[in-house]
């Protein structure tokens, strides 16, 4: 994975939205501990426990420099690891019922696919967690036609970004005209402190359906939530810095939960065979 030339920019771009990355806070009940995966320095769990001080909360990275400027920040019932194993033993010693566990993935699967990161690691640690609830929110680009093309939108675009810009983007991705590739730049353009790690990181790395072979191969959860949207800033400033109306026959990002199966035991009103 490329190297982050300023992690001061891009914890701070991380921290932004905060309430947006908060969204499954009230959804899912009963919840005593969130682990959040892919945690970068902490600034999500800070935030919430902020607003739940009574709750547990663990951060996993495997980005050790992340995980120390998480820990020199750690306060109250709070705990950051790079290792997986340190990780599970401190969830075990925690002793917090299975069912009241979720795990959180905010804005970091589209880098571990696009960066062929461990995922097999991912899948195992769902097993030995076995949460009640796996919550995802990221980028995905979702189209009833994937191959779009918006000439006027790329031509307003290649008048106001610099032309070395829109060049490096068009080598990794191809041609703006393409209304997935405009999108794909628009979200990232702003980046330059980290471009050439940004520009080479493909946003929508994944599908619906690798995500679920991912996080429940089993087939052991089923869906609570599922809202794809175009990010109300990312609106704001397609239109008011580019000049770009995002239009609504597509979009760039997504909030899942997934809920286990009769976790409880209960009795299930789905139609008996």
């Amino acid at each position: 994975m490329p190297e982050i030339e300023n992690y001061d920019v891009y914890n701070d771009r991380m921290r932004r939205s905060m309430w947006d990355k908060a969204f499954f806070m009230d959804k899912v009940p009963g919840t005593e501990l969130i682990i959040d995966y892919g945690c970068a320095d902490g600034s999500l769990i800070r935030f919430l426990q902020s607003l739940f001080p009574s709750m547990h909360f663990i951060g996993f990275d495997i980005d050790p420099e992340m995980v120390a400027a998480a820990s020199r920040q750690r306060t109250g019932n709070m705990w950051f690891f790079s290792d997986p194993e340190e990780m599970l033993r401190r969830i075990r010693e925690l002793g917090i019922e299975r069912r009241r566990i979720a795990v959180n993935f905010s804005s970091v699967l589209h880098e571990i696919f696009h960066y062929d990161c461990d995922r097999g690691m991912i899948t195992r640690l769902i097993g030995e967690i076995a949460p009640r609830y796996l919550v995802v929110r990221d980028m995905m680009y979702h189209s009833e036609d994937d191959g779009a093309r918006v000439p006027a939108a790329a031509e307003q675009l290649r008048r106001v970004l610099p032309p070395r810009q829109v060049a490096d983007f068009e080598r990794c991705w191809g041609p703006l005209e393409v209304r997935r590739n405009l999108a794909h730049l628009i979200l990232k353009y702003k980046y330059v402190e980290n471009w050439e790690r940004e520009c080479r990181e493909n946003y929508f790395s994944y599908t619906m359906d690798d995500l679920r072979a991912l996080l429940d191969p089993e087939g052991a959860f089923e869906p609570l939530l599922l809202n794809r949207c175009i990010l109300p800033w990312c609106r704001y400033d397609a239109e008011n810095m580019l000049g770009i109306g995002m239009g609504s026959e597509f979009t760039t990002h997504f909030s899942l939960i997934l809920s286990r199966r009769n976790a409880d035991g209960i009795i299930t009103m789905n139609q008996e065979m």
